[in-house]
């Protein structure tokens, strides 16, 4: 019995051993991961979104690290070619650029990575997930007219208010008398609500080749008008069908008993 006690010690104190050598078994404490977003994670339907990821293992010198990503819609439904690259193998404390391509479909979405470290003889994983709001645009719409007796031919760029919208540039080609509409969709997530104003010229802005519009954005009153006449159509049906439905009181005696 003796003998059997003191094994048993002696195998205690070699599990506790290779506790204290080997890995530590909370992977979060030993391991820096990191997704973050290079500017915001709200973009238009077919937008995309760019993301620096990178993983920093500090307990030790992994053997391998690796990476899986993909984004899933609020049903958990992973969305095909959204992430690109999709996987890869990265060094300790290397770093690297995924693009999310939004789907045309508006909602919430999650960007999940998937960690994959082999630290020793243990294969750990982590994961961290990114929320991503896809929105619809907003429509910019501008019809040009080439009144002069030479062809147009040149790039231009949609500007809202006063600003040039980087990934706007569209190619403008009108014959003499002819007339071309453009169009993009527009979306900032840090737009304010009210109105704003657009048009079209050269890259440098040194050319407007449009007149300018407006439009609104998340305006609250906007709609006023149409919500009071629903509101004032609604008050008429019910009228209405009270007045249908109430009872007829006889405030005269039958013509037989006057």
């Amino acid at each position: 019995m003796k003998l059997i006690a003191v094994l048993a010690a002696v195998m205690a104190a070699l599990a506790f051993a290779a506790v204290l050598s080997g890995p530590d078994s909370d992977a979060e404490s030993v391991a820096n991961h990191s997704v973050t977003a290079a500017d915001g994670t709200d973009t238009k339907t077919g937008g995309e979104l760019e993301f620096t990821i990178s993983f920093t293992e500090s307990a030790g010198d992994p053997s391998a690290i690796s990476y899986e990503a993909k984004l899933t819609n609020s049903s958990g439904t992973t969305q095909s070619s959204a992430v690109s690259p999709s996987s890869g193998d990265l060094s300790n404390g290397g770093s690297a650029t995924l693009k999310v391509t939004a789907p045309t479909t508006t909602g919430k979405y999650t960007l999940t990575v998937t960690w994959t470290e082999k630290l020793g003889d243990d294969t750990l994983t982590y994961t961290d997930s990114v929320r991503i709001g896809v929105h619809e645009p907003i429509t910019l719409s501008m019809t040009l007219e080439n009144t002069g007796s030479v062809s147009i031919s040149t790039n231009v760029y949609f500007y809202v208010d006063g600003t040039m919208i980087e990934d706007s540039s569209t190619s403008l080609s009108i014959a003499p008398g002819k007339s071309q509409t453009l169009t993009y969709g527009y979306y900032d997530s840090d737009l304010s609500s009210g109105k704003h104003t657009y048009y079209v010229a050269s890259a440098d802005g040194s050319t407007v080749v449009s007149g300018e519009k407006t439009f609104y954005y998340n305006q609250d009153d906007s709609n006023w008008q149409s919500y009071l006449m629903a509101l004032i159509v609604i008050i008429l049906i019910i009228v209405f069908i009270w007045i249908y439905r109430k009872p007829v009181k006889n405030y005269g005696k039958p013509k037989a008993r006057r």
